[in-house]
């Protein structure tokens, strides 16, 4: 049967379509690598190339993997297949990993928005002396809340709530993301994935936006390719 997640490391990933170009990738959190890619451009295939990195989840890892984008900061990774010229045998093994697996949509979250409140008013003592402020309106943003499914450990798509706010979503409760889910999608009630499963605590987790988080080149090909199918 055809699934979304696999194993990255001690964590986990899930599958997007990059099209012809680079084929099959893998969304994952960035803490899941064992160590980032040298930051500079003459960097050698084997810099940026991860050996036995992807699985199934339940199984070990025995898959080889490249880097093609991280941010350590927002804790976000993108691999694709190591150099075919290079490794070919472990680019073919990519390959037949990932053709086991359904690449995801990728789409925004919840939007946030704006509201009005009215502010002063009220009565003010100085010196003795009371007197009571204008009042006067100010716009502030909202958060953008939604329901979200997670995949837990045991593989079962769970449900839970985001608050969107700017390039974040906050988990609620933060206790459902433990250690192990780490990397995995965070599904919009239309199967889309929004972020991926990154610092969890007992009362929130805080995980990347997709859409604002990923570089703009990768997420113009995965939307491009995603209105294709």
């Amino acid at each position: 049967m055809k699934h979304h997640v696999l194993k990255v490391g001690d964590g986990r990933g899930f599958v997007v379509d990059l099209g012809n170009r680079q084929g099959r990738a893998v969304i994952t959190a960035a803490h899941c690598l064992p160590q980032l890619p040298s930051c500079h451009l003459a960097r050698y295939p084997e810099d940026e190339t991860y050996q036995a990195l992807l699985g199934h989840l339940g199984d070990s890892s025995s898959v080889w993997a490249a880097c093609r984008f991280v941010d350590p900061m927002a804790d976000l990774a993108v691999l694709i297949a190591p150099d075919s010229q290079v490794l070919h045998n472990e680019a073919d093994a990519y390959d037949e990993l990932l053709a086991q697996f359904d690449p995801l949509p990728i789409a925004d979250a919840p939007v946030m928005g704006r509201e009005t409140i009215t502010v002063g008013g009220g009565a003010i003592t100085i010196d003795g002396q009371t007197r009571t402020s204008s009042k006067y309106e100010i716009e502030r943003e909202t958060a953008g809340v939604g329901p979200v499914h997670l995949c837990s450990l045991d593989g079962r798509w769970i449900g839970a709530r985001v608050s969107r706010r700017h390039g974040w979503l906050w988990v609620e409760p933060g206790s459902v993301v433990i250690p192990g889910m780490s990397g995995s999608p965070i599904l919009s009630p239309e199967g889309a994935a929004i972020g991926v499963c990154s610092t969890g605590g007992d009362d929130v987790c805080q995980c990347p936006v997709l859409v604002d988080k990923l570089s703009a080149e990768l997420l113009r090909e995965i939307q491009r390719e995603s209105a294709r199918q």
